[in-house]
């Protein structure tokens, strides 16, 4: 798969939630949690560095100490280092199962400044807004919606795009795990609200992202981040 990609020469490959694992395992999700660094979250750093991109992939974190477990994606860098970001918004049966994370925060890369998300927490906007705020470029979705949630996830990679004017990028999962299908169709939004790239089934979703345009369109047609009334929203 890794070898594919390259052919690209991609700058940040993102892949879909718990993409190391699969995802319907359940009460197997802590027997497959793994410390970061780990052997799996080690193995994703040497693939960044042999093909030069970083890589955004989800797994199953452990916190051996704690003894918890956190449905986590690792940002891998091509010159060794790492970053985690840890789902906040758990869905359904993760709650059994999952700590939730406690904070979005921008992380930097020789490419733009990012955010990173995981499925559920596309549906939540205050995620995007929190990430935009802090500098956030672009947004990469880590996901596995099941089918029933197309037309809502369509919906709301656009929205995120377009509300914040930065560029939403989401990798979903693929095919049938148990009762669980996943429609796929990873995809890419731009500032403007549009989808300028979407992935077959299964597929890649490829583009080469304008990263100057931001500052001209917040500037020039679209300032919610400058003209937010903070004074009116109470109940934030």
């Amino acid at each position: 798969m890794s070898k594919r990609i390259a052919r690209y020469e991609p700058d940040i490959v993102c892949f879909p939630e718990l993409a190391t694992t699969g995802y319907s395992l359940n009460e197997k999700w802590r027997k497959y949690a793994e410390r970061i660094p780990g052997p799996t979250s080690e193995r994703l750093s040497s693939t960044s560095t042999e093909f030069g991109f970083y890589m955004i992939c989800g797994m199953i974190e452990a916190d051996v100490e704690e003894n918890r477990i956190y449905n986590s994606a690792v940002l891998t860098d091509p010159n060794g280092a790492a970053d985690v970001y840890r789902k906040v918004h758990l869905w359904g049966m993760e709650r059994r199962y999952f700590t939730p994370g406690t904070q979005f925060r921008v992380m930097k890369t020789k490419i733009a400044k990012i955010g990173i998300g995981i499925c559920y927490d596309l549906e939540f906007p205050e995620s995007a807004r929190e990430l935009a705020l802090q500098g956030a470029r672009v947004i990469f979705y880590s996901s596995a919606e099941p089918r029933r949630m197309k037309d809502h996830a369509d919906v709301y990679i656009r929205s995120r795009a377009a509300e914040n004017c930065l560029f939403v990028c989401h990798s979903n999962r693929v095919g049938r795990e148990g009762k669980l299908a996943f429609f796929g169709g990873s995809q890419i939004a731009s500032p403007l609200g549009n989808i300028i790239r979407k992935g077959d089934q299964p597929g890649f979703a490829i583009a080469q992202l304008d990263l100057s345009s931001i500052s001209r369109l917040r500037r020039e047609r679209f300032p919610y981040l400058t003209q937010r009334v903070d004074k009116a929203y109470s109940h934030l």
